[in-house]
């Protein structure tokens, strides 16, 4: 199979472009034109611009056909704390034998289309025995959940 991802670095961050999945939205060059220039070879101009704008820029990327990882020394690795996002500054965290935590504000739409604005974290059920779904109401306790 044909690899279809190519890196492009400053040295500072690196975006991972998949071409197998973009869509051509074009949100992209339209957002940073100083970094993505399509038609052109690279395509993609790191030093077009600070290493914050193209992340957050990459993060817009309605596909996910555009990524990045930030380069960082092996001896940095251990001082390395989770990257959030530059963008929204929001987090989901997969909370070890139990829910899954969405930092708020965020809007829930419920199965009958029912929207609710949630202002604070939230906590939502991943073993499936909640009976206040899609909350966690720490039935995982009871059940043994492990995962």
């Amino acid at each position: 199979m044909k690899n279809t991802k190519k890196e492009y670095s400053n040295g500072e961050v690196t975006v991972v472009y998949d071409s197998a999945i973009c869509i051509h939205a074009g949100t992209c060059f339209k957002g940073l034109p100083t970094v993505f220039q399509p038609g052109t070879r690279p395509w993609i101009k790191m030093q077009g611009s600070d290493t914050e704008s193209i992340i957050k820029q990459v993060q817009k990327c309605p596909s996910r056909a555009l990524s990045f990882y930030m380069n960082t020394p092996e001896e940095d690795e251990a001082d390395k704390g989770p990257i959030k996002a530059l963008e929204t500054g929001k987090k989901v965290e997969v909370m070890t034998n139990g829910p899954l935590m969405v930092e708020g504000p965020i809007t829930l739409i419920g199965a009958d289309g029912k929207r609710e604005a949630m202002e604070d974290a939230c906590y939502f059920c991943r073993c499936g025995a909640s009976k206040n779904k899609p909350f966690c109401d720490g039935s995982h306790h009871d059940i043994g959940f492990k995962e």
